[in-house]
């Protein structure tokens, strides 16, 4: 048939736009409600022709081979999920929604009555409103175009597995999967594993793991594979603290052995230990050791992004050099703070080896200004954020800094890196993004580059990650 998929966007808001807008609710004190749509991909008028066969319980004797034209997508078909999406958009639109450039999953609409922010997930519609009024309009609406039962539109409390509860009046939101890690827990861990989690205070040992030529644990004795999955969705979700672990576990997933078994069961004995852990968005951030007087040079904390002071949008990036001890290659990791809680984070193994700490800082430096310069696009097409604003990395390596900073003369001495290092230096000169030198001790990225001893792997989660009472 005539379907492409590249000609309409995905149907899918990211998950970094769900936090992103979570965190940007809860900074404008909104009330962020959620509605399903029923039989949502039945709803969907399709433009292509698809014919089928007439179902063998509806056939009329003599007429078996009779051909119907379908109308509606239905579930299974690979257009529906696309077919739907451009209906909910365009009735979105008709409703005087924009979508944002970043993510066209992502909506928002401000008028006499007041900002709205809607986030699209397949049927699942998380949107955020300043009144009830605003919601039972906007529901309403909708009403004329899908069907929607009865009681949707209450505050949201759970979107792909992940439990929201969210408190206007102390001005937080919370995010938490204490549910999905115990079930996840108790399905791989036996009573005494259960018992024994409570001593477990980090996610990786720091002994590095060896690969294997051949797996020596069957899939029946454990299931490597769907347990990993089951890791990634929780780290991709929610849990940042264990992504550079379930990287590491995931290169081995072609070839387990007892050894990569009992470091998959560490991490998720640590989860369960620390299953209360979530993102905690607030309205009112306010700095670690606000009471503590201290001195900054410039009369400035090194961390305070002076564009932005109420969002606190900070960028951190960092990488270990050489980490992985059989390719050499290097792992980057970044992570990105709004409003007290992270939005983004990633913890990338490098696909080419780094000959110096610079040029895997460079690496890490360039995945962070492109994944800050698509939330920074984002948060200005929804109205809180200056597009002439200047998105402020945290670095802590000074020769890296010096190269994005010093100009083409560096482009010299950096050849091999000099395509990335041109690209920083370019986002510099335009002043899309400016450096700051961060301290190690502050670097929250050094969580997702390496294991890290007790204390300061501790340090940091407290940073970044809070305890949540679901």
């Amino acid at each position: 048939d005539s379907y492409n998929p590249d000609e309409i966007s995905s149907p899918v808001a990211h998950k970094q736009s769900l936090r992103t807008m979570l965190s940007v609710c809860t900074a404008l004190n909104m009330e962020i409600r959620q509605l399903d749509i029923k039989a949502a991909f039945l709803q969907s008028d399709l433009t292509e022709k698809i014919y089928l066969r007439m179902p063998p319980d509806r056939r009329v004797p003599g007429q078996e081979d009779r051909i119907l034209e379908l109308s509606r997508a239905i579930y299974g078909l690979k257009q529906a999920s696309a077919s739907f999406y451009g209906d909910v958009s365009a009735k979105l639109k008709s409703m005087g929604f924009k979508a944002t450039v970043g993510d066209p999953c992502l909506f928002e609409r401000t008028n006499e009555k007041g900002k709205m922010i809607v986030c699209v997930y397949v049927d699942d519609i998380t949107f955020g409103v300043q009144n009830s009024e605003q919601a039972d309009e906007f529901i309403k609406e909708l009403r004329t175009r899908f069907v929607i039962e009865d009681g949707e539109g209450a505050p949201i409390k759970y979107l792909l597995g992940i439990a929201i509860k969210q408190d206007l009046k102390a001005g937080w939101t919370a995010m938490s999967m204490e549910l999905a890690i115990t079930k996840l827990a108790e399905s791989v861990l036996d009573e005494f594993e259960l018992a024994k989690a409570k001593s477990v205070d980090t996610p990786m040992l720091l002994t590095p793991l060896l690969r294997q030529k051949e797996r020596t644990v069957p899939k029946d004795v454990f299931d490597y594979l769907s347990v990993v999955g089951s890791l990634l969705h929780i780290s991709n979700c929610l849990r940042p603290d264990i992504s550079y672990a379930v990287g590491v576990l995931a290169r081995h997933a072609a070839a387990p052995g007892p050894a990569h078994v009992k470091a998959c069961k560490r991490v998720v004995a640590y989860l369960y230990k620390t299953r209360c852990l979530g993102i905690v968005f607030r309205r009112d951030v306010q700095g670690e050791e606000a009471n503590v007087p201290k001195l900054f040079e410039k009369g400035r904390h090194p961390l305070t992004d002076e564009s932005d002071p109420k969002n606190n949008f900070r960028v951190f990036a960092d990488s270990d050099f050489a980490g992985d001890l059989e390719t050499r290659r290097s792992t980057s990791g970044v992570v990105i703070m709004l409003n007290g809680g992270p939005i983004a984070w990633s913890s990338q193994l490098g696909k080419a080896v780094a000959t110096s700490t610079c040029e895997a800082e460079i690496n890490a430096a360039t995945q962070a200004c492109k994944d800050a310069v698509h939330l920074h696009s984002i948060l200005c097409d929804i109205g809180v954020r200056e597009p002439s604003r200047t998105v402020q990395i945290e670095e802590d390596n000074s020769a890296a800094k010096a190269q994005v900073e010093g100009g083409i003369r560096f482009i010299r001495n950096a050849k091999h890196y000099g395509l990335k290092l041109a690209f920083l230096q370019e986002l510099t000169v335009d002043k899309v993004v400016s450096w700051n030198y961060c301290p190690s001790e502050n670097q929250l990225a050094d969580l997702l580059t390496k294991s890290l001893d007790q204390e300061k792997f501790e340090r940091f989660v407290k940073r970044i990650l809070s305890h949540v009472v679901t």
